[in-house]
C-alpha cells in the first residue's frame, strides 16, 4: 500500500475534510510565495536599466515590500492553521493509540512492556504528525512553488529554466539514489535505540535497590552508553546526509550562472538577473523537497507503528450483556485453565460462598496470581469458567464485576497525588467524608490528620513517602470507598514485618465484622496469615 493511502486509512472523516482545506491553504501558500517572487521582478528590470528609472524602481521596491509583509502575515496565519491541524491528528491518535493499548488487556500490556508501549503512545504519534505529515506538507508546498515558477521561467525564458534543471536535476538524483535506503536504516535503527534507552532508564530506576547491592549499574550504564552512541551515530550520519543538498544547491547556481553567462546575448544583464531571482527561490524549494524526502524516510516507522498498534485491538467491552453480575451468594470455578504459550495451568473446581475469608497457598509459579488475574476478568480462560451466582464471567459482563471487587497487590499502585485522590481512585468529584471515614477503617486517619496538609497531601511517585504498611492499608482503603464486597490481597503482607503484618490482619478480621458480607480472598505464603481464613485453598492439589 502507498504512503498516501495509508496515511489516509488513519485519518478520521472530519480529518480528511479539513485535510482538503490545509492542501487548498498549501497552494494558497505556494501562490502568495510565487506572487512575491514575481514582485520582485520590476524592480530587478528597472535597476539593471543603466539607473534611469530609478524613482520608478523604488515604487515598485514599494510595492514589493507590501506584497512581501502581507505574504507573510497571510503565511504565518495559514502555518498556524496547519500546525494545529497536525496536532489535532497528533491529540487523536495518541490518545486513540493509549486507550487501544489499554483495552488490549493485561497479558498484552505485560508482554508488550509499559516503556515500549509508552514510547509508541507518546514519542511515535508526535513523530508520525510532526516529523512525517508535516514534511509532506512543506515537500506538496514547494511542489506548488517550483512548478509556478517554472512554468513562469518557460513562459519568460525557457533556456533559463532549461539551465537551471539540467545543473540541478542529475546532481540530485544521484543523491536520492544513494541516500534512500541509508535514510531508512538509519531511521528505524535511531527510533530503535531510543525505545531501548526509555526501557533501560525506567528498569534503572525501578530496580535501584537490587542493582546498587548487586553493583551493576555499571552494567545497565554501559548498555546505556552503547545505546546513545548509536542514536549519536545514526543522528550524525543522518545530519550530513541533510546537509548535501545545500552543497548541491550551490554547485548547481555557480554552474547555471557560468552556462547563463556564456550564452546570454546582449540581454546577458537581464537573463543573468532573472535566473539569479528564479534560483534564489527555486533551488532552495528544490533542496527543502529533498530535505523533506529524507526526512520522510526517516520517521515512516512511526506509522509503521501506529498502524500496528492500532491494529492489535482486541475484542473489548465496556457494557453488559443481558446477564448482568449481582453477586449476592457464591463465586464458583468450574473447569478452569489458562495457557501460557505451551504451557496449561489447571485448576479443579471449587466455589468461593458470600463472606467467607478464603486462602490460598502453593509453591511459587503454582497459578495463584494467574488465578486471581481469572477471577477478576484480566486473563481470558482457554477452558471453564468462573461463575458470578452461576453467571459466566466474560468481556460483556466483566466491567459489571469489578465494580464489587477490589484488588491489593504486594505492591501497591500509588500515583503521584494527593492521599483523598488516591483513595478516590477513579472518581471525579471526592467525597471527603467518606475518605475520612475508611481511612478510621484502615487505622490512618491519626496519621493522614498530623500531615500539614492533611489528605489533600500529596504522594510521591510510586508512594516514596510511605512506609509497606501505609501502601497496603491505602490499597484496603481504596477498596472500601469504592464499596467492594470483594477483596482480593495477592500476597499483600508478604513484604511487612510481623508486627505490621498482624496489623493487617487484625484489621481486615474486623472489616469483615463491620461489613457483613466482604469476601476476602487472599494469596500467601505465611502460615500467620493463612491462620485467619476461614479455610484454606491449597492450589499444589490443584484446588483440592
Amino acid at each position: 500500500m502507498n504512503l498516501p493511502k495509508r496515511i489516509l486509512n488513519l485519518l478520521d472523516s472530519s480529518e480528511r475534510k479539513t485535510g482538503v482545506k490545509v492542501i487548498i491553504s498549501i497552494f494558497v501558500n505556494a501562490l502568495l510565495d510565487f506572487i512575491s517572487l514575481a514582485s520582485l521582478l520590476p524592480v530587478l528590470y528597472f535597476m539593471l536599466e543603466d539607473n534611469e528609472n530609478i524613482r520608478v524602481a523604488i515604487w515598485f521596491s514599494l510595492f514589493a515590500l507590501v506584497v512581501v509583509f502581507l505574504k507573510s502575515v497571510i503565511s504565518i496565519l495559514l502555518g498556524r492553521f496547519q500546525t494545529k491541524y497536525l496536532l489535532s491528528i497528533y491529540k487523536r491518535l495518541s490518545t486513540a493509540l493509549f486507550k487501544t493499548y489499554y483495552n488490549n488487556g493485561f497479558l498484552y500490556i505485560k508482554e508488550h512492556g509499559y516503556s515500549s508501549l509508552g514510547h509508541a503512545v507518546n514519542f511515535m504519534c508526535y513523530i508520525f504528525s510532526v516529523g512525517l505529515l508535516s514534511p509532506m506538507m512543506r515537500v506538496a508546498a514547494d511542489v506548488a512553488l517550483v512548478s509556478l515558477v517554472t512554468v513562469a521561467l518557460l513562459v519568460y525564458d525557457w533556456f533559463t529554466a532549461l539551465v537551471l534543471y539540467v545543473a540541478f536535476i542529475p546532481l540530485i538524483a544521484l543523491y536520492v539514489l544513494f541516500i534512500k535506503k541509508r535514510v531508512t536504516r538509519y531511521g528505524m535503527e535511531e527510533f530503535s535505540a531510543k525505545k531501548d534507552q526509555a526501557r533501560i532508564v525506567a528498569d534503572t530506576f525501578r530496580g535501584y535497590q537490587e542493582l546498587e547491592i548487586n553493583g551493576a549499574f555499571d552494567l545497565q550504564k554501559n548498555s546505556f552508553e552503547v545505546g546513545i552512541d548509536k542514536i549519536c551515530t545514526n543522528r550524525t550520519n543522518l545530519d550530513t546526509l541533510q546537509r548535501i543538498p545545500l552543497f548541491i544547491s550551490e554547485l548547481a547556481i555557480i554552474i547555471g550562472l557560468a552556462v547563463v553567462v556564456l550564452t546570454a546575448g546582449t540581454d546577458a544583464k537581464i537573463t543573468v538577473g532573472v535566473f539569479a531571482v528564479a534560483a534564489f527561490r527555486l533551488l532552495p524549494a528544490l533542496r527543502a523537497i529533498v530535505s523533506g524526502y529524507t526526512q520522510i524516510q526517516n520517521n515512516i516507522s512511526s506509522l509503521d507503528t501506529i498502524e500496528e498498534g492500532l491494529i492489535s485491538a482486541t475484542e473489548h467491552f465496556d457494557c453488559n450483556d443481558d446477564k448482568s453480575l449481582n453477586f449476592s451468594n457464591t463465586i464458583s470455578i468450574r473447569g478452569l485453565s489458562f495457557n501460557y504459550g505451551e504451557e496449561t495451568i489447571s485448576f479443579k473446581d471449587f466455589v468461593i460462598r458470600k463472606g467467607e475469608y478464603v486462602g490460598f497457598s502453593g509453591y511459587s509459579g503454582v497459578g495463584k496470581t494467574t488465578l486471581f488475574n481469572l477471577l477478576l476478568g484480566f486473563l481470558v480462560p482457554a477452558e471453564g469458567n468462573v461463575l458470578i451466582d452461576d453467571v459466566s464471567l466474560t468481556l460483556h459482563n466483566r466491567k459489571n464485576w469489578l465494580q464489587y471487587t477490589g484488588y491489593v497487590p504486594q505492591e501497591v499502585f500509588i500515583f503521584k497525588g494527593s492521599i483523598a485522590e488516591n483513595i478516590a481512585l477513579g472518581y471525579s468529584n471526592i467525597d471527603y467524608v467518606r475518605v475520612s471515614k475508611v481511612l478510621e477503617m484502615v487505622s490512618l486517619y491519626e496519621w493522614v490528620n498530623s500531615l500539614p496538609d492533611g489528605v489533600e497531601s500529596i504522594l510521591g511517585e510510586g508512594g516514596s513517602r510511605l512506609s509497606g504498611g501505609q501502601k497496603q492499608r491505602i490499597g484496603i482503603a481504596r477498596a472500601l470507598y469504592k464499596g467492594a464486597q470483594v477483596l482480593l490481597l495477592d500476597e499483600a503482607t508478604s513484604a511487612l514485618d510481623n508486627t505490621t503484618e498482624r496489623e493487617i490482619n487484625i484489621m481486615l478480621t474486623n472489616l469483615r465484622k463491620e461489613f457483613n458480607g466482604l469476601t476476602i480472598l487472599s494469596i500467601a505464603h505465611r502460615e500467620s496469615t493463612l491462620a485467619y481464613c476461614n479455610r484454606i485453598i491449597n492450589l499444589e492439589n490443584n484446588g483440592n
